[in-house]
């Protein structure tokens, strides 16, 4: 059977585009089938697609398992409460190296998200395959984080849009009554492929459990370091009409925030695990 599209790896890590999709099969099991295989190969996938509709952007969604509806961000609306709206104009920014929302039990498992408006300049995001980076650590450091476990915190990232006086000091202290965190293992294995990544973020990851404050503070810096060097990452230069889907599962991502005044506006699906129970 003819492939639905091809498959161009954009980096040797992490990365690559569909070239020569055809929109009307989104809709074909086989095309979403096919998807997926190159998602979990490559982590991280563009595709060219300005003319992608709402129903089309949901459709990719529901294949990967159950869209979100967000606590936070606005949507399109009714039917389309699922697709997020990301808009600089709003204040919104994602200038930080983080998988999305750790502090849930269950993370979600896939995101995609459509550049609906760009910055004439600027506006690249980046992505890191923690997958490659465990890789990359030595087998001493690999057998020390076996079985350890780290907290994932809202409360954080939180603290920073309040300084920058991106929230307001009310809905700060709405946001951190409701305690969302989480503990989880700070390497996972890929429900897949089988392959182990490190699961931490400088944004979310507050502290190993169980361990001195300063030993902690003193692996998680090594670490978050460790993972950006530049052979684990992929960035992307977006055209109007790109969508990026990616592995929320072993990659963690990072939007440059170099545009300003200008506006960058995305819309945005991310996907939870069939059967998850979606916070309210």
């Amino acid at each position: 059977m003819k492939s639905p599209f091809t498959v161009r790896p954009l980096g040797p890590a992490i990365g690559a585009e569909l070239v020569d999709l055809d929109l009307d099969s989104i809709f074909l099991p086989a095309t979403m089938t096919a998807i997926e295989a190159a998602l979990v190969k490559h982590e991280a996938l563009v595709l060219h697609v300005p003319d992608l509709t709402p129903e089309q952007h949901l459709a990719i969604a529901q294949h990967f398992g159950e869209p979100e509806v967000h606590t936070f961000y606005p949507n399109l609306g009714a039917g389309f409460e699922q697709i997020t709206i990301i808009d600089s104009k709003l204040g919104d920014r994602a200038d930080m190296w983080h998988h999305d929302e750790t502090f849930l039990p269950s993370p979600p498992i896939v995101t995609m998200t459509h550049a609906k408006i760009l910055p004439p300049v600027g506006g690249d995001t980046c992505w890191i395959s923690m997958t490659t980076a465990y890789d990359a650590l030595s087998d001493r450091m690999k057998k020390y984080l076996d079985g350890l476990h780290a907290w994932h915190d809202m409360n954080g990232p939180m603290t920073a849009a309040l300084r920058h006086k991106v929230v307001t000091h009310e809905r700060y202290v709405e946001v951190v009554t409701m305690n969302r965190r989480h503990l989880h293992p700070m390497v996972v294995s890929h429900p897949v492929t089988g392959r182990k990544a490190l699961y931490i973020s400088p944004t979310y990851t507050t502290h190993i459990d169980g361990l001195a404050p300063t030993e902690s503070d003193a692996i998680l810096a090594y670490l978050n370091a460790h993972c950006q060097h530049v052979l684990f990452v992929f960035r992307h230069r977006w055209a109007l009409g790109d969508m990026v889907i990616w592995d929320n599962r072993s990659v963690i991502h990072h939007a440059i925030l170099d545009y300003q005044p200008h506006q960058r506006r995305m819309q945005r699906a991310s996907v939870f695990a069939r059967g998850h129970v979606q916070p309210v």
